[in-house]
């Protein structure tokens, strides 16, 4: 409810945004405005998603765990639905997502929160791997002929 509601918001402050740009350069240039932001965004989004795609593909063939790559391609993708969408603070917001430095600063906060939550895990936990790796376990085999 609580995300309909913030939904419903923004666009309400969309519109009284638009209406204010509108009557500010005229209805024409705020249309271009925004057909111009939303034809750039998606040409940034392009770009920034194949090079996180490269990232990526790169951390899973060398068999590494590509979490700031994932960060990336989700920051990405919700920076792609606001430039899309028409408005001005939209096309705002999913702008400063597609500088590499703000999501990096996302990664870093999740990350940090994540760890404080649950504990063990990234780069700080003890172990290499889940429970069970990297146990040696020695058995003697049985022979099952013997009496």
């Amino acid at each position: 409810m609580r995300f309909l509601a913030l939904f419903g918001v923004i666009a309400l402050v969309e519109m009284a945004t638009f209406l204010w740009v509108g009557s500010r350069i005229g209805l024409g240039w705020a249309l271009g405005l925004a057909l111009l932001t939303a034809l750039l965004g998606s040409f940034l989004v392009k770009l920034a998603g194949l090079s996180v795609f490269a990232r990526l593909w790169g951390r899973l063939r060398d068999g590494e765990v590509p979490g700031r790559e994932l960060s990336d391609a989700a920051a990405i993708l919700v920076a792609g639905a606001f430039l899309i969408s028409p408005g001005f603070i939209t096309d705002t917001l999913g702008f400063v997502l597609l500088i590499p430095a703000v999501r990096a600063w996302i990664y870093q906060s999740l990350s940090r929160r994540l760890s404080a939550r649950f504990g063990g895990f990234g780069r700080g936990s003890q172990r290499a791997g889940p429970p069970g790796v990297g146990d040696v376990i020695d058995i003697e085999p049985v022979d099952r002929d013997q009496p």
